[in-house]
């Protein structure tokens, strides 16, 4: 008995040695909260971390500073429903087949970040304008494919052309209603600074020591107290949003939730402004970018790597240990954000492409076009070679009034009275002229992107380098732009273009 007893005793204090020399394995680390804060229209300069807006806008900043500022993000479309799609499902739009097109339907056959994190034990919302527009596809998905809305809260205090959405106390209520031991996927759509504008915006700035002097105008536009005005209007809703970023981390704080949360602060495409918005120079694809995970990724960094829409689905994939799914065309930048670098930190980081199909034209106009950006230069094909914007001759005034008409005219405004006036003739070109079938652009010594180079001889190698690296890339993502299957495209394009004679209520 006693000699059983003692080599149980020896087979125990042995087990206890070897188990003793094993190093034990550390406990996995809790998975990341995912939360995606999405303006509306605006496009990376307007952001004061950039250096050029002198709008405040410190949240951004924090979130820069607690993280990392992108200076090369980019959307995949120049326009609110594909670019939303291109996040959700790491896709380039223009593998979407019906996703690829404002009002229409991002399919099921493409899975979705909000289903794939449910899967994978998450919860997962959204708030204030999330996919779309659109409808959802017939006998389909059967939510927003952003998430379940939360979306019952209203702000206290409302003001002119400002969503009512109360995007903070809708993401306060998301996260007291969630099981507590899941971690999870929130995704907050500001619609802001979208228009229309209030028309007393540009006096409100006051409420953040500006006046509309203050208010910068891009290089591309008349620089007039009329435009400056206008431009005021949105630069107010900039200021607001950025307002409604600071509350929506003081919710993360509160529920203890900031320190492993992935907050990815970026906007659907550029400012809403002729050469902007639904137009692929860097006014409509660049946006603001920045990313804060304060358990994991290393803070004040600025990082020169080109990031596109199609990439922050596999990102957050990773980072929450889910599998990313084989079609998924965009490339993780998790390396990049956890490095202790600043700067160019990928090598094969060194351009993005994006583009657009449709945006509310009729045949025969037709905005469809690709770009390709690299360090220095620009490339663009378009498609169709319409007038950007027609010109109304019967509302021309004589020039003697320029002074008048500018002191408070809109853009359009202006285009149409005078547009034989110095100050605005020289825009009329790429404002209201067809678009060429290709341009190029120097962005180091043209920033402004005024001066296409695309007949220029000296500049035919880089025109031809850029244009087939583009085609390599649309040939293996399958763009119907260059394999000549257009057939989805043509159906959907008939199919919005009726959705939009109908006022988009039916069918």
């Amino acid at each position: 008995m006693h000699s059983r007893e003692n080599r149980k005793l020896r087979r125990r204090d042995l087990c206890a040695l070897l188990t003793a020399s094993i190093p034990t394995q550390a406990a996995p680390a809790a998975r990341p909260n995912i939360l995606i804060y999405l303006t509306d229209d605006e496009s990376w300069l307007e952001r004061s971390a950039y250096g050029w807006s002198r709008l405040p806008t410190p949240h951004f900043d924090r979130v820069a500073k607690q993280g990392v500022l992108f200076t090369r993000g980019y959307t995949s479309a120049p326009s609110c429903a594909p670019s939303r799609a291109t996040l959700l499902t790491g896709r380039h739009f223009w593998e979407l087949e019906e996703g690829a097109f404002i009002q229409a339907w991002l399919p099921t056959k493409f899975p979705v970040l909000p289903d794939l994190m449910e899967s994978a034990g998450y919860a997962a919302g959204y708030t204030g304008k999330g996919w779309g527009p659109g409808v959802l596809e017939p006998a389909g998905r059967k939510r927003n494919p952003a998430g379940d809305a939360y979306q019952k809260l209203r702000r206290t205090t409302r003001e002119d052309a400002i969503n009512d959405i109360d995007y903070a106390a809708n993401l306060d209520d998301f996260l007291t209603r969630k099981p507590k031991d899941k971690p999870f996927w929130f995704w907050v759509g500001v619609t802001e600074p979208h228009g229309p504008y209030g028309r007393d915006n540009h006096r409100n700035l006051s409420k953040y020591g500006l006046s509309v002097a203050d208010v910068k105008v891009p290089g591309f536009l008349p620089d007039t107290p009329g435009v400056q005005r206008e431009r005021a209007n949105f630069a107010y809703e900039v200021c607001h949003a950025d307002d409604d970023l600071g509350q929506v981390l003081k919710v993360l704080e509160r529920h203890g939730a900031l320190e492993n949360t992935l907050l990815i602060v970026t906007a659907d495409n550029g400012t809403a402004l002729p050469r902007s918005k639904t137009n692929l120079q860097d006014w409509g694809v660049h946006v603001p970018m920045a990313m804060m995970w304060p358990a994991r990724v290393p803070p004040a960094r600025r990082v020169d790597d080109f990031v596109n829409f199609a990439d922050l689905a596999p990102t957050i994939l990773e980072a929450a240990g889910i599998p990313v799914p084989r079609g998924m065309s965009g490339r993780s930048i998790l390396p990049i954000l956890t490095s202790k670098r600043s700067g160019r930190i990928d090598p094969a980081r060194g351009w993005v492409a994006a583009g657009l199909e449709w945006h509310g034209e009729f045949d025969p106009v037709s905005l469809a076009a690709r770009m390709i950006r690299d360090e220095r230069y620009h490339y663009i094909v378009n498609y169709g070679g319409e007038p950007r914007m027609t010109l109304d001759p019967t509302k021309r005034l004589p020039d003697t009034e320029f002074e008048k008409t500018a002191a408070s005219a809109t853009l359009n405004a202006l285009l149409e009275k005078h547009p034989g006036h110095p100050a605005v003739s020289r825009f009329i070109p790429l404002l209201a002229d067809p678009r060429p079938r290709e341009e190029l652009y120097d962005c180091r010594e043209d920033p402004w992107q005024l001066r296409n180079l695309a007949g220029s001889p000296p500049h035919a190698a880089i025109k031809a380098r850029l244009k087939n690296q583009l085609e390599t890339l649309q040939r293996r993502t399958r763009d119907p732009r260059i394999t000549g299957e257009m057939q989805i495209f043509e159906r959907t394009r008939q199919y919005v273009q009726q959705r939009k004679r109908n006022g988009y209520g039916g069918e």
